[in-house]
């Protein structure tokens, strides 16, 4: 009796482990045919309201590669009895429709931006719906060397773009870089300053110059306080250190595995600590989202299938409704969405 009674557990779990794939593969389908008809979309915008030859070319590859993709994933959908999207979604076409009213280089420039931010977020979703061995992986697997070709060329537009405007570039590995620099130094107790980074102008070392004292030379106090710091700073990674690429920009998950939205952004203290973090909800390719503050250590980090994600105990409708914040680039910095200006 008690084998019977295993079986029968055994193949309700079967069952139901099915049945979440296939809800899992249906939501991934309905997802990339929205993305698809999305870029679809601004990719005729960028030819018609585009000034560079790099956008428009980049536009008319969007609309030829997108449709393609598109074909397939709405023959995968109707093989797999799911009822396909005919459109983005309500908020995204609202965004779209804010993305049209710009021309020439405030066009170029921020459609650069979307693409980069937005071509970031596809891949990750492809990446996920490509673990496997079905019709539904398969065509992830497929798709993201064309998304992986897509960002490389928004990569190298939105470089051009802000160099040509004078803006900082916006290098999310840069961001990372520092981030973790200055989160190493907060752990070990030690705070860098990083004047190399920040001063490039700053006097080289003198490599090649003789090491022997010179006469009545004394030796330069904040030099040799650099140096002892650095040979701390060797070896100070504590046990189970997550990097912070494990974070940045990554999807975030409620407990119940529903993508309720992204990192947009990492908040440091005077000290190096990570204190909190900018969860990006909604909008279009990155435009047009709605960024709520949360602490940093509510986020936390779960495995399933050898990969890691980010859960937060809340849902999507919370931080739809929260206060939110809005970024000042005169100010650099996060203010609460009522007070900008």
């Amino acid at each position: 009796m008690f084998k019977y009674v295993t079986l029968t557990a055994a193949l309700i779990a079967i069952g139901t482990m099915s049945d979440a794939l296939a809800k899992s593969d249906s939501s991934f389908l309905a997802d990339a045919i929205q993305i698809n008809l999305a870029e679809v979309a601004v990719g005729d915008l960028a030819q018609k309201n585009g000034a560079s030859d790099d956008v428009k070319s980049f536009g008319k590859m969007l609309v030829e590669d997108h449709t393609a993709s598109n074909e397939k994933a709405m023959s995968l959908a109707q093989a797999n009895g799911v009822t396909p999207p005919n459109g983005p979604k309500p908020e995204d076409k609202k965004t779209q429709e804010d993305l049209a009213k710009l021309s020439g280089s405030e066009f170029d420039r921020e459609f650069a931006k979307a693409m980069v931010k937005g071509h970031q977020k596809a891949i990750q979703e492809f990446e996920t719906a490509s673990k496997g061995e079905d019709d539904v992986a398969k065509f992830a697997q497929d798709t993201l060397p064309t998304l992986k070709k897509h960002l490389e060329q928004a990569q190298s537009i939105e470089g051009k773009e802000t160099a040509a405007s004078g803006d900082k570039p916006n290098d999310a590995t840069s961001a990372i870089v520092v981030a973790q620099r200055d989160q190493v130094a907060a752990q070990s107790g030690k705070v860098s300053t990083a004047a190399t980074d920040d001063q490039p102008n700053a006097p080289k070392s003198r490599m090649g110059e003789s090491n022997a004292a010179q006469p009545n030379e004394a030796a330069n106090p904040a030099e040799e306080i650099s140096k002892a710091r650095s040979k701390e700073m060797i070896g100070t990674l504590p046990d189970e250190a997550l990097p912070i690429s494990d974070y940045y920009n990554q999807s975030i998950y409620d407990t119940s595995d529903n993508k309720i939205g992204d990192v947009s952004d990492l908040l440091l203290d005077k000290n190096g600590k990570i204190t909190a973090a900018l969860i990006g909800v909604g909008g279009f390719l990155g435009i047009g989202e709605k960024n709520d503050a949360v602490p940093f250590s509510a986020l936390k980090v779960a495995e399933k299938n050898g990969s890691r994600y980010l859960v937060l105990e809340t849902n999507k409708e919370a931080l739809q409704t929260a206060p939110g914040y809005t970024f000042d680039r005169s100010k650099n910095v996060w203010l609460p969405a009522a007070k900008q200006g």
